[in-house]
Parts: C-alpha cells; structure tokens; sequence
C-alpha cells in the first residue's frame, strides 16, 4: 500500500538561529571594521553560538548538562544583552590602555632605525671663564682621553679670562698639541653664552660639553658613543664624580651624580633612581649629536650667565622626540665649589637676578597649562611686567618657534613619563591638608619661604591656624620603599617647597631637610597616622618608632609612640586638592581623549 511521502526535515536548525548568531557578532565586526580588531570580543560570540544553535548544542553536550544550563533558561535577547555588555567593557578598556600607551610612547613617529646612526668624531667644549692652570689640565685630560681618530677638536672658550688664556695657559704650541680651537670674549660673558658660541664652532658628530675643571675617566667616549649611535635624539650624561684638584685625579672611587629632576619652582634637585633615564640635566656635563644640537635650537638666546639652562634645554630634548640617558660606565671626575678650598673659588661674577631671569623664560616656554602654578613662588615675579606691558623676562618666541616646528608634546607628558618622580615621589599630590595639635589647637608651621631653601634646611613651629597661610599645608611625599610599586609616601612634605620633616626638635622647632623622593633617608619617614599620631616609622623590626607629641602650651617632644585607643594628638583638617593636581588630572584626561580619537 502506497504511502504518503513526507516532506524531508531541513538538514540544519541554523537559518532559524542566524538572525540570533549575526546579532553576537555585530559589535567585534563593527569594531574590527572601525580598526579596533579586538580577539576577546570574537571568543565571547563564539562561546555563546553552541547556546543558540540546537544542532550544535546538542553535538558538544548531553541531554542532562542541557537541561542544567541555567543561561538556557533565560530569554536569548537577556543573554545577547549579556554577550554585548561584555564585548563593549572590553572595547572600551582597551582604548583606554591605548589612550595610556599613546601618552608613553615616543612623540616621533619616526622609526627606530631611521634615529640608528654612526658618528665617527667628536669634539669638546669647554667654557672657561678665569680658570687659569685649570684649562690646561682639563684640555690635557681631555685630550689623553680620547683616541687620535676620534678627537675632532677641543673647543675652548675663554671667557673674559685676565689674562688671556692665549697668552698664558694655552699658548701656540699648547693649542697646536692638543687641537685647541679658541673662542675668545674679551669680558665674561656668562656659562650660557661661552656654550652657545662653543656649540656653533664645533664641527665634531657628537658635542660634548665639560666644565672647565674636569677630568675625563678612561673610556668615557666609548659609552658616549655607543649610546648616542643607536638614537641621534638621545643626549648622554656621565657619572659625575669627585676630583682632587691637587693631584687632578678621581677619589672616592666611582660613586658619583647623575640625575635630576625639576621642581615647580624651576629649579632642579638631585636623586637617585634605578633606571638609566635622566628627566632633567644638571646642566655642565653632556654629549649631543651635532644633528640634534641644531634640530633643537642650541641654547636659548635670550638667556644669559648661569642658570636654567638646562632646564630648557632638558624639556626642549624630553618634550620634542628626544631623551637624556646616563652612561652608567662613563665617569667625569669633577671640581666641586668648596667654600673652604679657596682654589676652588670661581673667578667670575654672575649678575644677580639673571638665573631667576633664565629660570622664568624656561617655564614661560614649556610650562604651558601648568604656568598658573608659577604664582605660588613670589622670588619668580611670574606677573612682572615691564612698563610697556611685557614680561619682564623678554620675548620667548625662538623657543616657541621650537616647539611649534619640532611639534612638542605638553609639560603632563613629562610629569607622566616620570611618574616615579612626580606621582610617586609626591610632587603632584592628591591632597594638601593643615595638620593641627589637638591640645593647643595650633598647626603645623613652616617658617621658611615657598621654593627652594637657600641651605637646604628649614624650621618647623607650632603657630596659630590660619586657612590663608599656605605654610601651615603639608601632603605625603618621597616614596615608600616598603610598599610593592614604592608608590607614594613615606614622609611629610611642606607644600610649595623642598623641605621635608626630619624630626630632631631643637627646643620647640622641628628640623627639615631637602626632600629626598627616592624614600632611602630613614630620618624623613614621618607619617601622620590613622589614630593621629605624628610618627617617625623605624627601620627596627620589633621597633614601634617615636612621635612627636604636643603639648597644651604650644610645646612639643620626641616620645615613644602611645598604643592605639588613646586619644588622638594631631588632627589633619581642611583637605583640598592642589592647584598642579588639577591642571594635571584635567591635562592627562585631554590628553586620553585626544588618543582616544
């Protein structure tokens, strides 16, 4: 008996469910097609189609695990709504990991092979302004340092020197035996301007500027070279070490200076940190490539005598594509100013106000969004204008036209590059606060001026709380050395100034020092804690530290610290956020967007 045939089954479930498998991957697609090709995205839409698709389910899973999946027990357009939130957080998070890696990276696009060079000579410079025997010993150093081959020249600039180096150290016969080239000013000039007309007369690959009271260590060139061979844009840094002027040779062994950093009052610290990048030169001993010398305008015209230089000159090179590296094994024994060796006396007079003068055209030019924070230092005279309505300062548009041309990046970029410095050391701080003594009411005070301490060391007082007096504002600086990271803070910090809390009261007074940011100075870990105690943390294991505790007549002394429970003694109060965070937090966010975009 012939039967009815019946219509086959469709082969496949899967065009009933491809509006549902289209709709997972509309957003990896979309995305992927915006440029923004993202794998984990994909893996999710792949993971959810044996969900959708029967066939497939039912191929990969038994029928008791399919009756216990409770995601199939939820609509498909909840679980689709699951599936997109998902594919978006992960879009968005890393754009933003993008924005982050677009404010580290290098400003040029350029590649790093195009940077790759190889410099066969070098000449050095050096400034000399009335340092008689000592510019013949340095050009000799100089000179037996460095091979034959390699020596372009040594450019020598007397500067105003009485007499005339030419007719006593560096005669004919000297300048012929040692390759001297010589630049003569018949009155000082100033460092900067001896530099600059150093720079424009060397002819060498690499410039290499000294002191003109420096011994160069065997070898010093090498490093130089190799360092600056792999980036014309990169400028190097020796180890700076001590050197017996007596005997002009290096002591103390190879321990020396290198780095350092800027402060917001233009000035420059010292600091140690592990890694070979230099944020900020200490000014008179440095190797550049000729090509990025003049690429980067040289020295500021507009500067004069000493000071601030480097500065410029350290922002002009971070800012613009470049960067400064210390050559760890490179070591320039060095004649520090020691106020009781008079041989060590300089020679020279620099006229007052021209380092403020230099310092406030550096900020002018670089400082950008930041140049606000400039007012919180009265000794810079950031508003000063002159008669006719300039600044006081002069014109800085041959830096400008510098940073227009090289396409410069903002001051944020460097704060961010060294984090370490500026985030974790405590120059950028989240918060300042007044600290006040809970039994005479009175606060914290520091009695010196904002900026840098003209000796290095401040006072620390007891005085009455005033909300306009910015001495009495203090916030966590130096880094914790304890912590995972060594993020901020393991001490307490005067705001607007270098000084941090060292403790050792001398009557009623609490002694400060120059903050060290690394967090290796045990005598600066003071933290004002939870329980309110002003605390010096010890080194000592088992140690529980010592406090400082106040009294009601507006005293204070070094005791053992209380045990938790007890009154507190110390209270932080009137907790804003400062200026530079602000301008930095609302900079790095534009800075996000616009790498978003």
């Amino acid at each position: 008996m012939a039967g009815t045939a019946k219509m086959p089954k469709s082969s496949s479930s899967l065009p009933k469910y491809s509006i549902r498998v289209g709709l997972a991957f509309v957003i990896p697609v979309v995305s992927a097609l915006l440029g923004c090709a993202l794998l984990f995205p994909f893996l999710v839409a792949l993971a959810l189609v044996p969900l959708e698709v029967p066939k497939v389910r039912q191929a990969l899973c038994s029928s008791r695990i399919r009756k216990n999946l409770p995601c199939l027990r939820v609509p498909a357009l909840l679980r689709l709504s699951v599936l997109w939130v998902l594919q978006l957080w992960w879009i968005m998070l890393c754009h933003a990991r993008s924005s982050m890696a677009s404010i580290d990276a290098p400003l040029s696009d350029v590649a790093a092979t195009e940077l790759v060079w190889t410099p066969q000579t070098l000449s050095v410079v050096l400034p000399c302004a009335g340092e008689g025997e000592f510019a013949l010993k340095t050009v000799k150093s100089v000179y037996e340092s460095v091979p034959e081959e390699i020596l372009q020249e040594i450019v020598v600039v007397d500067d105003g020197s009485n007499p005339p180096l030419a007719d006593s150290y560096l005669d004919e016969s000297v300048r012929i035996k040692y390759r001297i080239v010589l630049v003569r000013h018949d009155e000082t000039q100033g460092l900067i301007n001896a530099k600059k007309d150093g720079g424009k007369t060397a002819t060498g690959d690499v410039i290499v500027f000294f002191d003109c009271h420096v011994a160069p260590q065997k070898g010093w060139y090498s490093q130089f070279f190799a360092l600056i061979a792999e980036n014309y844009r990169r400028i190097v840094v020796p180890v700076i070490t001590d050197l017996d002027v007596g005997t002009w040779t290096q002591r103390g062994g190879s321990h020396g200076q290198s780095k350092c950093y800027m402060t917001w009052d233009v000035d420059f610290k010292w600091f140690n940190s592990p890694d070979p990048y230099v944020p900020v030169l200490s000014g008179g001993l440095l190797g550049i490539s000729r090509r990025w010398w003049n690429e980067t305008g040289g020295y500021d015209e507009g500067m004069a005598g000493w000071g601030g230089e480097n500065l410029d000159q350290s922002l002009r090179s971070w800012l613009c594509g470049g960067e400064i590296m210390l050559a760890e094994k490179a070591f320039v024994a060095h004649m520090w100013r020691v106020p009781t060796d008079p041989r060590t006396k300089a020679k020279y007079m620099v006229k007052a106000g021209t380092a403020q003068k230099n310092r406030m055209r550096a900020a002018a030019a670089w400082f950008g969004d930041f140049t606000p924070k400039l007012s919180s230092f009265p000794s810079l005279q950031a508003d000063r204008q002159l008669p006719e309505g300039s600044p006081w300062y002069g014109n800085v548009d041959n830096i400008l036209e510098v940073k227009q041309r090289l396409q410069c990046r903002g001051l944020e970029w460097f704060l961010h590059r060294f984090k370490h410095v500026y985030e974790d050391g405590g120059l950028v701080p989240s918060q300042t606060y007044a600290i006040r003594a809970i039994p005479s009411g009175l606060c914290l005070t520091y009695l010196g001026q904002p900026g840098t301490s003209p000796d290095g060391f401040g006072k620390v007082v007891l005085q009455k709380c005033a909300d306009d007096n910015e001495r009495q504002r203090w916030h966590g600086a130096n880094r914790d050395t304890s912590k995972e990271g060594e993020p901020c803070c393991s001490g307490l910090r005067a705001w607007n100034t270098d000084q941090c809390i060292i403790g050792g009261l001398d009557g009623r007074t609490i002694k400060t020092f120059v903050c060290d940011i690394s967090g290796h100075n045990q005598q600066q870990r003071w933290q004002l804690t939870a329980d309110g105690q002003l605390k010096q943390k010890s080194g000592g294991f088992m140690s529980n530290g010592e406090c400082l505790m106040p009294d009601s007549s507006g005293g204070m002394t070094n005791k053992a610290c209380l045990s938790s429970g007890v009154d507190q003694l110390w209270r932080k109060e009137d907790v804003a956020q400062p200026l530079e965070s602000r301008i930095y937090q609302k900079a790095m966010a534009a800075s996000s967007d616009q790498g978003v975009a």
